[in-house]
């Protein structure tokens, strides 16, 4: 029988990113519930394209972390989803 308690249900909102550092392969974010993602850096083209220092500019707003120079965002959602992104975003 499913469990129908609101508790037990996926939240909608992404976890909250605590730390973002990338290596020369990988992007890594930990998350405020106590996960660590870590995906190849080539799901993400804007940032396998830029230099360390353009990379290592980033905004963190509660579960995205956002590339201002880039124009380009991730949620942690993205990470936990696999979701692969090759556009910058629209906006901020």
């Amino acid at each position: 029988m499913a469990n129908s308690c609101p508790s037990a249900l996926p939240s909608r909102t992404p976890p909250p990113v605590e730390a973002v550092w990338i290596t020369a392969s990988a992007l890594h974010f930990d998350l405020a519930d106590g996960r660590s993602i870590s995906v190849p850096l080539s799901f993400y083209p804007p940032l396998l394209a830029s230099a360390a220092p353009v990379r290592n500019q980033y905004e963190i707003h509660g579960g995205s972390v956002y590339w201002a120079a880039l124009g380009f965002k991730l949620t942690s959602s993205d990470l936990l989803q696999g979701r692969r992104k090759t556009r910058k975003s629209r906006q901020k």
